[in-house]
């Protein structure tokens, strides 16, 4: 959902012939479309409201980027939109600012986990279970359904990486959402996760492409798998037999961030308050299939808009990825996994 287009350079920017970098604020998010439509309704309207130019930059994702303005001390970026768990390891190292959160104007508005000591949140969104309604009959709604190879014969796919696998395998096993994580921190846990996913191991084929989910069910390559809501979404719209559900779909936060050494701090502020607005979020929500996170945004949309995202009851069945677990154990799990996989 988030790489929508080809990345562009490290550092590139769009061109903005206009004033010096001195009456301007770089922002970076995730580049092609998506940041033209971030574009459109809220870098555009902040500059026609104070006017601040905001140069966009493309961010390819981790952490290498930004660790190399601020080891440098030469940073070019002021704002940066980043995942999760990139905001709590930013902020761990200090390659982001701890937001002072008497400067955000619409914290009040934010539910629990919607800020965090370096982050506020830009969009929510969640990876899904997908299916070809062609080739399933009768719709799967469960992971339970996932696992059942007799009443769903065909392909699976899944992520090639431990996080959401083992989650999904837990609830197909029985464990209700709320306790999903409690179980992951038991070694029994894991083998239980493990040892539930050798039942489907032979008939899960591995996607590691953002569009791979949605061109696999398509062509009919699998009946069934996770994705991005936002690749589906754009997959039935070109006419593919495609359905989604929101039960116990896996629902994470990307967040605005300030990057450590700037020298528009001030501006970086006004620009994050102007995009957490309820009206800014809704605005961009309304023509990318992410959910706001402002709590007063999804008033602000159209009605057929909101079963198309993570608010209100769908958010409500989702899981919230647990990011300090994985921040915690991503490197041992991803040895016993990829261990796993190598058996065939």
């Amino acid at each position: 959902m988030k790489h929508l287009a080809a990345l562009a350079s490290v550092f590139g920017v769009f061109a903005i012939p206009v004033t010096s970098y001195a009456d301007s604020l770089t922002v970076a998010t995730w580049g092609g479309s998506y940041t033209q439509k971030q574009r459109s309704v809220q870098m555009e309207p902040y500059t026609k409201k104070t006017g601040t130019v905001v140069r966009d930059a493309v961010y390819t994702g981790g952490l290498g980027q930004i660790r190399a303005m601020v080891e440098a001390k030469n940073t070019i970026w002021d704002v940066i939109t980043l995942g999760s768990p990139e905001t709590i390891n930013a902020c761990a190292e200090g390659a982001i600012v701890e937001l002072d959160k008497s400067k955000l104007t619409h914290a009040a508005d934010f539910p629990p986990g919607g800020i965090t000591p370096c982050g506020i949140g830009s969009v929510g969104w969640s990876l899904v279970l997908a299916y070809n309604s062609k080739l399933t009959g009768e719709q799967p709604k469960t992971w339970a359904d996932f696992w059942d190879l007799k009443k769903y014969p065909g392909k699976r796919a899944l992520r090639r990486q431990p996080k959401a696998t083992l989650e999904i395998a837990l609830l197909a096993d029985g464990v209700a959402r709320e306790d999903v994580y409690k179980v992951m921190r038991t070694p029994a846990g894991i083998d239980r996760a493990f040892k539930k996913l050798d039942e489907i191991k032979s008939s899960i084929q591995w996607w590691e492409a953002g569009a791979q989910p949605s061109d696999w069910l398509s062509s009919g390559n699998v009946v069934m798998s996770t994705s991005f809501i936002g690749r589906i979404l754009e997959a039935r719209a070109e006419g593919a037999p495609l359905g989604y559900g929101w039960q116990d779909a896996f629902y994470t936060i990307d967040y605005w961030t300030i990057v450590s050494g700037g020298k528009n701090i001030e501006r970086a502020y006004e620009f994050i308050n102007f995009a957490t607005s309820p009206e800014a979020q809704a605005a961009f929500s309304a023509i990318q299939p992410v959910a706001p996170v402002n709590g007063k945004s999804a008033g602000l949309l159209a009605p057929d808009r909101l079963p198309l995202m993570p608010v209100g009851k769908n958010l409500e069945q989702n899981v919230r990825y647990d990011e300090q677990f994985w921040n915690d154990n991503l490197e041992t799990l991803n040895e016993r996994f990829n261990a796993w996989l190598a058996k065939g």
